[in-house]
């Protein structure tokens, strides 16, 4: 194994699946300094609403978050009426919460500078609110839109401000004008210039944003998305919040980044890079309040220190890898239920498509076109045009071959490698461990092997001497092949690399970097590496499959190939309201995957958050499928210190 570091000093924790493998790969890079910048503006009014006392109700509820959004809200084209639609005041604020966390993640209030990671920590962390808001029942609720209807032609969505809602600090009254330019912000089709975690998914199917009136805005939608809004506006998983056009006018990108400014429960007294952040509750607030007074994060990226200061009661909150999980439980600890991550390998460069769907525009591979200079050194790579060579591309548009026997050899070989390099994974072993049994085999990316839909034929056993085989039949004996692998290869990057190597001589060359490096290769179609990336397999199956595998991501990110049949299957998915017409989508997927072998599962693992149940109390309203450490905590405004 083989490191190639790109970047040596970094600013930022940067962490890419921890030993153990506790989380999804976070990525951290160099976002702003370590000062916190105080931009205040007076405020003229201050505007006290009654409202109904809250009886707080103590009780501990292990919150299975893969059963709860199996209850799902389709389309919701008006919003109606719910507890969340009223101001609410707790009857009092008290006490300061404290939690040990990884990383306290990065200080930026631009939010088209947000890298991965960034923009979750904005509404984690309370301060910042999405569009809308992801109930614990699994229903899309109001926050800063109160309503919003989707166009009866399909072609526009359009969200309706709730009036009064104000910016921390002074900055004024949220409008349609803050709700438009945060929406095109960090959109790349309409600013191609954006960092933003969300943005490769917005560019399958939204164009700009525009103001209609003071508190109305209307979004063009570009492809209809079956799963709108609750998709990429609420709090879920990837999504974007609120800001202020007023500040970015103001201060522009480079001035806002330090100025930490929403309209969440909680404002930011101070935000620390790889220190601590401090939060305020605020007394009331249009959605719901807090009951505490106050917030301190800690950065503690040591796991040692994290169990020590939850053991003696300093943190109420904190995340560890699953052997360390027992642990904590015998300490007072309640696990929370965030997420089961499904680890897989991205095979590029294997950018195959050719077109985009939503231009009809030829589409650029470079990563491709790099590998067919050399094919003998991309073995893993299924060929389709090489000179010389009588390839059906159209195949790769089946579900599953009709003629299996009629593939190119070009092609042909490609797959049996990749089938080959699947087949060497002891998944079982990994899943032993580095997970300490608490993981499970993998067998399909983007469907869960716990979900109802999982198909046992998807499964890719271990097989060393069958793999060896698949290497022979292929005329290939042994190759080097590039990894990223973050800023630091995990536990199970090394793992899998000695398997490759122990079985089909396959030499690993790790390259380094954070992800603002690699970003640039990642939207233009060069990268040329693999990548170990994390899906969340608790989303419903039937959510549309293929997401940074596929041109729907032209513009955003694409670090997993393109493969055509994701293209078609991805863009079916998203126009179809038809949950089990998506299903069965959702099942051609499965099988077209487990041919092909474009993207290989390695293994599956719950991700919980625990907290201390002998000092606070936590029955959250609001469920978020994320695995970055700031969703440990989320939402904040529920917990009550006993």
């Amino acid at each position: 194994m083989k490191f190639v570091p790109l970047i040596t000093k970094r600013k930022s924790v940067a962490a890419l699946l921890t030993a153990v493998g506790a989380a999804i790969a976070i990525f951290a890079i160099a976002c702003g300094g370590t000062e916190t910048v105080e931009v205040t503006r007076v405020v003229k009014e201050t505007v006290i609403v009654e409202v109904e006392k809250v009886v707080e109700v103590e009780k501990e509820v292990e919150v299975e978050v893969e059963k709860v959004v199996e209850k799902e809200v389709e389309v919701v084209v008006t919003a109606t009426t719910s507890p969340s639609d009223t101001m609410m005041m707790p009857s009092e604020q008290s006490g300061e919460f404290v939690a040990a966390l990884q990383t306290v993640g990065l200080p930026v209030g631009t939010p088209e500078l947000c890298v991965p990671t960034c923009s979750n920590e904005q509404y984690y962390y309370s301060v910042w609110d999405t569009p809308v808001q992801w109930s614990a029942d699994g229903r899309v609720i109001p926050a800063v839109a109160e309503r919003w209807e989707l166009a009866p032609d399909y072609t526009s969505f359009t969200w309706h401000v709730r009036p009064g809602i104000q910016f921390h600090k002074g900055w004024g009254e949220v409008t349609a004008e803050d709700f438009a330019w945060s929406t095109n912000t960090v959109n790349p089709n309409v600013n191609p210039e954006t960092l933003h975690d969300v943005g490769g998914d917005l560019t399958c199917c939204y164009g700009e944003t525009v103001a209609v009136d003071k508190y109305t805005a209307e979004m063009e939608i570009i492809k209809y998305d079956s799963r709108l809004p609750g998709w990429l506006f609420s709090n879920l998983r990837d999504a974007y919040s609120i800001a202020s056009k007023t500040i970015y006018d103001e201060f522009g990108p480079e001035g806002m980044r330090d100025i930490f400014v929403g309209t969440g429960p909680f404002e930011i007294r101070e935000w620390l890079d790889n220190d601590k952040i401090l939060l305020d509750a605020l007394p009331e607030h249009y959605n719901q309040a807090a009951h505490i007074a106050s917030a301190r994060i800690i950065e503690v990226p040591e796991e040692a220190s994290r169990i020590a200061m939850f053991e003696s009661g300093e943190a109420m909150i904190t995340h560890v890898t699953l052997p360390n999980t027992p642990r904590l439980e015998a300490a007072g600890g309640v696990r929370r239920l965030l997420q089961t991550v499904i680890l897989h390998v991205g095979m590029n460069p294997n950018f195959l498509e050719l077109t985009n769907p939503k231009t009809g525009e030829p589409l650029g591979n470079p990563g491709y076109d790099e590998a067919k200079k050399n094919p003998e050194a991309f073995p893993w790579v299924s060929f389709y045009d090489l000179p010389g060579s009588d390839c059906d591309w159209n195949v790769l548009l089946e579900e599953v071959p009709s003629d299996p026997a009629g593939i190119c050899p070009e092609m042909e070989n490609g797959r049996k490698v990749r089938l080959a390099m699947a087949k060497a994974i002891d998944k079982q072993a990994l899943a032993d461990s580095i997970y300490d049994g608490l993981a499970w085999p993998g067998c399909n990316w983007a469907i869960s092997a716990n979900d109802q839909l999982h198909d046992d034929a998807w499964c890719v056993p271990y097989d060393p001497e069958g793999a060896a085989a698949l290497m022979s039949e292929a005329g290939v004996d042994g190759f080097t092949i590039g990894w990223w692998a973050g800023n630091e290869p995990s536990e199970a990057h090394q793992a899998i690399a000695s398997m490759w190597k122990d079985t089909l001589n396959v030499d690993v060359e790790f390259h380094l970097g954070p992800f603002t490096t690699w970003h640039p290769t990642f939207v233009d179609r060069s990268f040329i590496h693999l990548v170990h990336d994390g899906e969340q397999g608790g989303m419903p199956a039937h959510f549309a499959k293929g997401r940074e595998a596929q041109a729907w991501f032209a513009g955003g990110i694409m670090w997993s190939g393109g493969i055509p049949f994701y293209q078609r299957i991805y863009g079916d998915m998203l126009g179809e309201e038809d949950i089990q017409k998506r299903n069965e989508m959702a099942v051609q997927f499965g099988n077209h995957e487990a041919f092909w072998h474009w993207d290989p599962s390695t293994v599956e693992f719950p991700v919980y958050t625990i907290y201390n149940g002998d000092l606070i109390s936590w029955d959250p309203k609001k469920a978020a499928m994320h695995t970055a450490p700031v969703n440990m905590i989320y939402p904040l405004e529920d917990i009550i210190i006993k």
